[in-house]
């Protein structure tokens, strides 16, 4: 969100009644402006590979995927599965509520706790586990791995 100083943070919840309700949707824009998304995929993980300090051929290396096709993420040339976003993120180290936001901003379901495969890779993404590991745990349970 653009939310630096601006407004409080409204839930997606109000945001959704203020929408349903509204005559005027350039009203409805003008007055919501700080509240929308406005970064890419790309964008989300340039930030975090910044913070961590980390090398996109790292961040390959740690989320078992292919340079090529994690350069091709970073630069918004390629739109990568639910599981590769899941992938790059334990490569970034990002916390399940984290990973859950990124995927919906990248208009995936977020991880969800009723299902047995997310409810593992929620598991691991709490303890820091490499996607090598989650990708065992997900054997042990019997799931599909991390399709890459």
């Amino acid at each position: 969100m653009k939310n630096g100083n601006g407004p409080r943070p409204k839930t997606t919840g109000n945001l959704m009644r203020e929408l349903m309700q509204t005559e005027r949707l350039d009203r409805y824009l003008e007055k919501n402006d700080g509240q929308m998304v406005d970064t890419t995929l790309a964008d989300e993980l340039k930030k975090r590979l910044d913070a961590l300090e980390l090398t996109r051929a790292e961040a390959a290396l740690r989320s078992g995927l292919s340079r090529v096709y994690v350069y091709e993420i970073f630069s918004g040339k390629k739109v990568p599965s639910r599981d590769s976003v899941i992938c790059l993120c334990f490569a970034l180290e990002m916390e399940p509520q984290e990973i859950s936001l990124l995927l919906k901003h990248t208009g995936y379901p977020p991880l969800y706790p009723r299902s047995r495969r997310d409810s593992v890779i929620l598991f691991a993404a709490k303890r820091h586990k490499t996607v090598i590991e989650l990708d065992e745990m997900l054997r042990q349970q019997q799931l599909p791995g991390m399709q890459r």
